[in-house]
């Protein structure tokens, strides 16, 4: 699934979570469930993700980052914790 096709259902959080991790995976596609790690994020991406998640969000996603390797777990994971801190949205 490519983001254009994709943008038409994906909330801004998954649109903004899809460009953070086709941009670091070096994609142009990116579907939401597709696995990160299958699409070559390794450590230092990871660490890339996290901190541009981070930098976006307010939101620490290390510890969770190769146990929920795809755009929408992250985006639960994202959603939930801003939503509980709105000092980051």
């Amino acid at each position: 699934m490519d983001m254009e096709a994709a943008s038409v259902t994906m909330t801004d959080l998954q649109l903004k979570m899809t460009s953070i991790c086709a941009d670091v995976l070096n994609r142009s596609t990116l579907g939401p469930d597709e696995d990160l790690v299958a699409l070559g994020m390794d450590s230092v991406a990871a660490v890339e993700i996290v901190t541009r998640v981070e930098t976006a969000y307010g939101v620490d996603v290390v510890d969770v980052i190769f146990d929920n390797p795809t755009v929408n777990r992250l985006c639960d994971l994202v959603g939930a914790t801003a939503g509980s801190d709105s000092t980051h949205a």
